[in-house]
């Protein structure tokens, strides 16, 4: 079974603003979901905010296509009154990242690969930045594999 990966809003505008040295790292995650080496997810709320942002630093045009790449490669989650409230009655000290955590544990994911680690202490998810989801053995054994196999072919 692949792993599902929740991806944040600081992971892709690491990627459409190419922001070193984080690019790299962030460019190889969502290309890897690309290939379906492992499911991807992010929010509506995420991508929103993506749109607003890109729009707002480079242009409207630029925004749409970013978006349209990210829904072809992931799956878009809502987020409903349910995770405001959870959120607003928990100890995440970050309201929008306390959405997003709920978004992943009602979705059954249990790994958020984000930039912003520290608003994500003491929960009961695996949070993990780009850098460190790549770096871990098993993620490390399931690229090698798969390149392996890919040869074969």
């Amino acid at each position: 079974m692949k792993d599902k990966i929740y991806i944040d809003t600081d992971v892709i505008l690491d990627v459409v603003f190419e922001r070193k040295p984080f690019f790299y790292d962030s460019q190889k995650i969502l290309a890897l979901i690309e290939k379906n080496y492992f499911i991807g997810f992010t929010s509506s709320s995420i991508l929103a905010n993506c749109y607003y942002i890109i729009s707002s630093n480079k242009n409207e045009n630029i925004a749409a296509k970013a978006i349209s790449k990210l829904r072809s490669i992931l799956t878009i989650l809502p987020f409903t009154d349910k995770e405001i409230g959870e959120s607003l009655n928990s100890k995440i000290k970050d309201f929008e990242d306390g959405i997003q955590y709920f978004i992943t544990i009602n979705n059954g994911l249990d790994t958020i690969i984000t930039r912003n680690i520290s608003d994500y202490k003491n929960i009961d998810i695996n949070v993990f930045m780009p850098t460190d989801f790549l770096n871990l053995r098993k993620i490390r054994k399931i690229i090698e594999l798969k390149q392996h196999n890919k040869t074969l072919e």
